[in-house]
């Protein structure tokens, strides 16, 4: 019995490490598109939706970043889906990276 809790502990521990890893992957990614410095975003919240996201087609397992309300010209709040590896699923507004750049590019 001692060695079945042991198991299953080291299992969770295993577990909860692999889901920081994937946080840290996908909040990296989301790092590399906002830029440096990045804007004022306002509330940010991150969601691992493991049974699928059912916004997107095919409900593919994904960290979903929500941030608003946001000084981004023309983006009162964004919503970034990012699978557990760190690649972009879908971002919302769909030219997200274009405003950003203009966004940097006046000095904020």
């Amino acid at each position: 019995m001692i060695r079945l809790f042991w198991y299953l502990l080291i299992a969770a521990f295993i577990g909860a490490l692999l889901v920081g890893a994937s946080y840290a992957a996908a909040y990296a990614r989301i790092g590399t598109i906002l830029g440096a410095p990045p804007p004022k975003m306002g509330e940010r919240s991150a969601t691992l939706l493991w049974k699928g996201a059912p916004e997107l087609p095919g409900h593919p397992r994904v960290w979903r970043f929500t941030f608003g309300p946001t000084l981004i010209p023309g983006a009162k709040s964004v919503r970034i889906w990012v699978d557990p590896l760190g690649r972009i699923v879908r971002m919302e507004p769909r030219d997200l990276e274009a405003r950003l750049a203009g966004f940097h590019d006046r000095g904020y």
